[in-house]
């Protein structure tokens, strides 16, 4: 069954209320499930919280007074706030945990977790519906709420895994998804790209939308991404800290990630950074062409067809990074500025997946973001429903997110199935965009025939 499949079971309504009722089961699990883990420590919520403890309540560097390093922008304790900022006694604030607070502030931190879930939760539905909204304003779309469910079929599991581990992705795909539907649907460019820079205050990664907007000349859009970014990374941390102590942090960021980040990789922040969670294009490359432990300590593996040095696999690695961007650029500036809404959100699309091979480490909660190009392809299979092209990009799609989906088995999570399926979504999203730039021409063709 297709994508066109999926949205003809879509219209009996037995089957739509059997599929929103096991939905909202497993958001109220993720909900649930996420908070315990949050309490007792398998989660991201507790780093999370020491760094707005230290940072925010004790107003002290936390790049310099917590031993594992986080290598968030300094904006991100300020966004974080409204979610660690309640009291904490002193064992604490020092080691993260709960056992030596009294039980109120074990109940603050209870009610602290399942607010900042239930957003995560509710944040999954609306990404979801403001994307089919985005995808919608490339014209007619006649499935309805078929749209939203397919991404949160498609994509749910990927967003609430990121929820579950009580991560940041999912308020990074708010932003985006936002910045997607106003820059779309309703046409304001700027506002859509302030919220492309709250996106990259919180992780760089998404800043390769900076890029699209350059090369696709969206200078409004630019305009406001570089304003976001001043707001959330200048002024905000300015009245929070004071101007000189903003300076310091930022100085302390570059002196403690972004550089030995530079000259070290990954390996500097992360213990065994290409370890089989590690999804990106580099760890494939580390994995499959170095003598790299793919397993874990207890269970070794080593799946590498040659034994490259670290140096020159990761010089290969490098190349084909660089070939993944020159594939985007090339992409983003010979397609002419002026096109339509669809081929627009086609190329829109592209940074997704893009920032996946790019960045160095991608692990399973960073694919949530892959919820903006599934909404670009969907449309585009909708609207060419029975046309080969739209049956090409229905399968692609299924392919490479059953690819993603495939990371859940340790083994295939070890040969970097989701690698390939996020490159078989960027080879699937080209290919749609590169068909629709053959439908303008030959629609301005057939216009000025006789």
């Amino acid at each position: 069954m297709n994508l066109i499949g999926f949205c003809r079971l879509w219209q009996r309504r037995a089957v739509r209320r059997l599929l929103l009722a096991a939905f909202a089961m497993v958001c109220l699990f993720v909900v649930v499930s996420g908070a315990r883990r949050a309490l007792v420590g398998s989660s991201e919520f507790r780093g999370f919280r020491e760094i707005v403890q230290v940072s925010i309540v004790h107003a002290k560097d936390h790049y310099k007074h917590i031993p594992h390093v986080r290598a968030y922008p300094p904006f991100f304790p300020i966004f974080w706030a409204p979610f660690g900022a309640f009291p904490v006694g002193q064992d604490d604030a020092e080691n993260g945990g709960f056992a030596d607070s009294p039980t109120s502030r074990i109940v603050q931190a209870g009610a602290s977790a399942t607010a900042v879930l239930v957003l995560m939760t509710a944040l999954v539905v609306w990404a979801a519906r403001a994307v089919a909204a985005a995808c919608r304003a490339g014209g007619d779309e006649p499935t309805g709420t078929c749209m939203p469910a397919l991404l949160a079929l498609l994509c749910g599991a990927l967003m609430l895994n990121s929820v579950i581990r009580c991560e940041t992705d999912m308020f990074v795909v708010m932003p985006v998804a936002g910045a997607m539907y106003l820059i779309f649907a309703r046409r304001r460019d700027a506002w859509g790209g302030a919220l492309l820079g709250l996106a990259a205050a919180l992780k760089l990664t998404p800043g390769l939308f900076g890029v699209y907007l350059l090369c696709r000349r969206k200078w409004r859009a630019l305009a406001g991404m570089a304003l976001g970014g001043l707001v959330c990374m200048v002024l905000l941390p300015g009245i929070v800290w004071g101007p000189r102590e903003a300076v310091q942090r930022h100085v302390s960021w570059y002196n403690t990630v972004l550089k030995p980040y530079a000259v070290q990789g990954p390996d500097e922040f992360i213990n065994r950074a290409y370890r089989r969670a590690n999804q990106s294009l580099k760890a494939a490359v580390m994995r499959y062409f170095t003598d790299y432990n793919a397993g874990s300590k207890r269970n070794p593996l080593h799946i590498n067809i040659v034994g490259l040095s670290p140096a020159a696999a990761s010089m290969a690695a490098t190349g084909a990074k660089m070939m993944v961007l020159a594939g985007l650029l090339a992409m983003w500036t010979l397609m002419p500025t002026r096109t339509d809404v669809e081929s627009e959100t086609m190329l829109f699309a592209l940074v997704p997946p893009g920032m996946l091979l790019l960045s160095d480490v991608s692990v399973g909660g960073h694919l949530a973001i892959l919820l903006i190009t599934c909404g670009a392809l969907a449309a585009f299979c909708f609207r060419r429903a029975g046309e080969r092209a739209g049956t090409v990009v229905s399968w692609g799609v299924l392919c490479g997110f059953g690819m993603t989906y495939l990371i859940a088995v340790k083994a295939l999570k070890e040969m970097s199935a989701g690698t390939a399926g996020v490159g078989i979504l960027l080879a699937v999203t080209a290919y749609a965009a590169l068909r629709l730039r053959g439908e303008a021409v030959c629609r301005a063709q057939a216009a000025q025939s006789p």
